[in-house]
């Protein structure tokens, strides 16, 4: 099943960031909000849904508490072709569209080569192309938004060079930069933004959004997702479901010896490490739950202690400069061991 977001719900933030928009959306009415944001926390709970919503704010020509959807700024940013509204990623530099499906079909501005597809840094090339568009004069003479999406991505060669255009953009741009993992930036780039900290929603709050979603409860979703409901919403929907099958699948296979853990490591795509990673917490932990539940006499608690506390550390590594593939094969060698006193042979 698929689930389809109504485009009027993409211009306004999720309903666990109303208070954090009132602040920010305040701040621009005032002339104040700060040229350099840093959008900061766990994947999953929506900062780049609330970069789109500001972004569209931003350049909305009849913004009320959000963006109109309706003025020829708002339709040419539903289809990423807003000349002044820009994405720079790992895929190299686009024209910012509202939602994640309008990004690549339309407003190409530099796309990375075929070879380099997959690069998981931000390319020099595409971070001097972005400071070379922010160094035209501004369409309808609004302001310009840039936004730097998994700015941890950036190699040090388009940190430098973008270091100047964060500090002091030109008049009229606002830059707001993306990441999961802000340790990693450098010192000198975090010291030129002002960082807003993202943090899960409540259950209570994150369950209800969900099902509104979805048109039904899926608490095992949001459990899977490690609380974040933009993580349950793909797990529930979707190419999420055989997503989640196939993962558990495999899990199995290795416990069960029917596959070994280098081949295993080797299907998961290496970009969604850390999802993979949350799901196997959950997982795990639900079957904790399960078996405290069925019996007091738990023999196997130190199996699931030690997968936990070895996946919780997987995760943690993860947001450095490990490789995926062997941290998870690491990691799928561990549960051969253990696995199969939590599943059964």
């Amino acid at each position: 099943m698929s689930v389809d977001v109504r485009p009027e719900d993409l211009r306004k933030p999720l309903p666990w960031q109303a208070a954090l928009w009132l602040d920010l959306t305040a701040l621009v009415l005032q002339q104040q909000l700060p040229h350099a944001l840093l959008l900061q926390g766990p994947v999953g709970i929506g900062k780049r849904w609330f970069a789109r919503a500001l972004a569209a704010y931003l350049v909305c020509e009849n913004r009320s508490g959000y963006a109109c959807g309706s003025c020829r700024s708002c339709v040419q940013l539903a289809v990423g072709a807003h000349p002044n509204a820009l994405l720079l990623g790992t895929d190299g530099l686009l024209g910012l569209a509202l939602t994640p499906n309008g990004q690549h079909a339309q407003g190409l501005i530099h796309w990375q080569p075929e070879a380099e597809r997959k690069r998981r840094d931000i390319s020099i090339d595409a971070a001097r192309m972005l400071i070379e568009r922010l160094g035209i004069s501004s369409h309808y003479g609004h302001q310009r938004v840039a936004i730097v999406d998994r700015a941890d991505a950036l190699n040090t060669a388009s940190v430098n060079a973008l270091l100047k255009t964060i500090e002091e953009p030109p008049p009229g741009t606002q830059m707001i930069l993306i990441s999961e993992r802000p340790q990693a930036l450098p010192a000198t780039l975090r010291s030129r933004c002002q960082k807003i900290r993202f943090t899960a929603p409540e259950t209570e709050v994150a369950q209800q959004w969900l099902a509104q979603q979805l048109g039904h409860d899926d608490a095992d979703a949001l459990i899977q997702g490690y609380g974040a409901p933009l993580t349950a919403l793909q797990l529930a929907s979707g190419d999420g479901v055989s997503l989640r099958h196939a993962w558990r699948e495999m899990w199995l296979a290795v416990a069960r010896r029917r596959q070994d853990p280098v081949s295993a490591a080797a299907s998961v795509d290496r970009e969604a490490l850390a999802e993979h990673l949350q799901w196997a917490w959950s997982w795990i932990a639900h079957q904790f739950r399960e078996a405290v539940l069925q019996r007091s006499d738990l023999t196997q608690r130190d199996a699931f202690e030690k997968m936990l506390n070895e996946i919780t550390e997987a995760l943690r590594l993860s947001g450095g400069n490990a490789q995926p593939q062997l941290l998870l094969e690491s990691l799928l060698v561990s549960w051969l061991r253990v696995g199969p006193r939590i599943v059964g042979n």
